[in-house]
């Protein structure tokens, strides 16, 4: 019998114990050899009465068909250490509930493992997980007391293969994975001007934003935002507070998570808008509102900080781009102008990048000869670059050990600083790499020395704005499906501002009137009852709440009474010197009106653009210092 979590995970991991077994003891697999056991992933608890769900989609169902889930509260069950002494008890009081046996089905089961693991077959399962459907809703039967192979693998083990995807390709609008949604998300809403030590986020994460997950991969996450050092980040949209590791090893020499903090980056809320939060479209999970399904950035992010991945029968690599010039293609397509091409950009990467062919880029790292000042017999040789994503520890060790054991070079020494790399190796007169050197053939030297490296842009897969995986073949796509999206989000929050100004010119105009009837004696407040009153207020035609409309972000504030906002107003309010006060809010909220109507989205994307590169100006001398 198989006891495995009842998530995604857990349906992998019997997954995995299937295929070994179907590879070493096929017969086993025949034989109706292998039972699992199931319990609940979610439970919904009103008062006494519990309703335990053995998937998400069984529970999506109920939450659609079930108008009062609300009132529930959820818990979900990440592994089987999360059911008490109790649970469990009631679990093994019902075997027969939670026991499942396998049966072969025939062929077809061999065919469905064999399409699941065979290595050889990522092509096949790409078109198996485009073309199975997501809503297993009638199919999902965990609670009966058998299911075929197949069933298993078309039915629950194809969830963990679109979570696996999920988890590890990002979405070209706003260049994000879901883990680095969350982790952004949570601190724009609890920490947006404080630092936090990582292992604090990475739980304040988990709370607020329902990640079900291991707290290891999400401090992982968090650490990768923060880092700053040549080939991570071209814009790390974390701080690093201490130390977040180098391009020694490639950040795997970042401290502890309990000793390091951070914050969000000072660039984070130019790039996101605070503006566009309200016209965001945001997850409900366990019954709580999390993070969005996208940010909107103003530039697309994964153009600035590319992206890396391999999910199940998908892997994703794009590169990185110099944000300033992502920036001025965005305006020229906001200018109806042509996108000037662009060649990859690292941070402070002192080597070169140069275009091969379409889609190909050479990146090589810098040497420079000179002849050694302690023997005659020897040229030295000094890099001061390595090709981006090569790490200082992993070159020495698989490139200039082997050199110097092989008798090519003599010997070499390091004198790297934590941002620069420095080698200097001693070349003997005579040898093949010498020859090269001093017959100025660059690219033997390089070649010799693994200097050179490509990188190219054919794995560009993302998921767009319906969540849909697509193939990018080139970085002008990417530009087009994102101005399409981030046009439209101008317009909503266009549309939106103008309706929350209008409320709130709406709300001071009904203050300033009310406040006038009452010292003009028209409305009288002293000895009625509040229900009088409130039906003077609607046969004078004053408005309840302006603000209490849906959507409006200053609704959430107010209290239950729809004329809370004139009746609650402190009397020291009813003066002549409050209506003036209330006059001139409502004029300026008539000008800023005025203002965001004589503008359109063209005009709102290029003022954010400009503002975003006078930030990233103060970025790059704060650097520089």
């Amino acid at each position: 019998m198989v006891m495995t979590d009842q998530d995604e995970d857990g349906a992998h991991i019997r997954g995995l114990i299937i295929n070994f077994l179907h590879s070493f003891w096929p017969s086993l697999i025949r034989s109706d050899f292998i039972q699992y056991f199931v319990t609940p992933l979610l439970k919904a608890r009103r008062g006494s009465e519990v309703i335990s769900f053995y998937s998400n989609s069984e529970f999506e169902k109920w939450k659609r068909d079930f108008p009062n889930s609300k009132k529930y509260s959820i818990k979900y069950y990440k592994g089987l250490g999360t059911s008490s002494a109790e649970e469990a008890r009631e679990y093994f009081a019902e075997m027969d509930r939670h026991r499942v046996q396998f049966v072969y089905g025939g062929e077809e089961d061999d065919e469905s493992i064999r399409l699941a693991f065979d290595k050889s077959r990522a092509d096949d399962r790409k078109i198996w997980i485009a073309h199975t459907s997501e809503n297993t809703d009638s199919r999902k039967r965990e609670n009966l007391n058998q299911r075929t192979y197949s069933e298993f693998i078309n039915e629950e083990l194809i969830d963990f293969s679109r979570l696996d995807i999920r988890r590890s390709v990002p979405n070209a609008i706003d260049g994000l994975k879901p883990s680095q949604r969350k982790v952004l998300y949570t601190l724009m809403q609890r920490f947006e001007k404080s630092e936090v030590r990582v292992v604090q986020l990475a739980g304040a994460v988990a709370h607020s934003c329902a990640y079900h997950h291991g707290e290891e991969p999400l401090i992982n996450t968090i650490v990768r935002l923060a880092q700053d050092f040549v080939g991570s980040n071209n814009l790390n949209l974390l701080q690093p507070i201490g130390q977040f590791g180098t391009r020694l090893i490639g950040g795997e020499d970042c401290a502890s998570a309990r000793y390091i903090y951070t914050a969000l980056s000072p660039l984070v809320r130019w790039i996101f808008p605070r503006a566009d939060d309200s016209v965001l479209s945001y997850i409900e999970e366990d019954n709580m509102r999390i993070e969005p399904q996208w940010f909107c950035p103003i530039i697309p992010m994964v153009l600035v900080n590319g992206a890396e991945g391999i999910g199940t029968g998908w892997a994703t690599k794009v590169l990185c781009y110099n944000p300033k010039q992502v920036i001025r293609n965005v305006q020229r397509m906001i200018d109806g102008q042509p996108l000037q091409k662009m060649v990859p950009f690292y941070r402070n990467f002192t080597g070169t990048i140069k275009e091969a062919s379409e889609g190909r880029f050479h990146i090589s790292g810098t040497v420079t000869l000179r002849p050694s000042r302690k023997n005659a017999h020897f040229i030295q040789a000094e890099i001061t670059e390595l090709p981006v994503g090569v790490w200082t520890q992993r070159y020495k060790e698989k490139v200039l050990d082997v050199l110097a054991k092989s008798g090519i070079i003599s010997g070499y020494k390091e004198l790297h600083t934590e941002n620069a790399v420095r080698f200097l190796l001693e070349l003997p007169k005579g040898s093949g790499i010498w020859s090269s050197a001093n017959g100025g053939r660059k690219h033997a030297l390089h070649k010799t020395l693994k200097l050179d490296t490509v990188l190219g842009t054919s794995s560009m897969v993302l998921f767009d704005e319906n969540n849909s995986l697509r193939r990018f073949t080139r970085i002008e796509e990417i530009f087009e499906l994102f101005f399409e999206v981030r046009r439209q989000k101008y317009i909503e929050r266009r549309d939106h501002q103008i309706g929350v100004l209008d409320a709130k010119l709406r709300f001071y105009e009904n203050q300033c009137r009310f406040v006038e009837a009452v010292l003009n004696k028209e409305i009288t407040i002293e000895g009625k009852s509040r229900t009088d009153i409130e039906s003077t207020l609607r046969q004078r035609h004053f408005e309840p709440n302006p603000l209490k409309a849906p959507n409006h972000e200053d609704g959430n504030e107010l209290n239950k009474s729809e004329f809370s906002y004139l009746l609650d107003m402190p009397i020291i309010r009813l003066s002549n010197e409050e209506v003036k006060s209330l006059i001139e809010s409502r004029d300026a909220k008539v000008t800023e009106m005025n203002m965001l109507k004589g503008k359109d989205w063209k005009d709102m994307w290029h003022e954010d653009l400009r503002n975003l590169t006078v930030q990233l100006e103060k970025d790059e001398k704060k650097r520089e210092r």
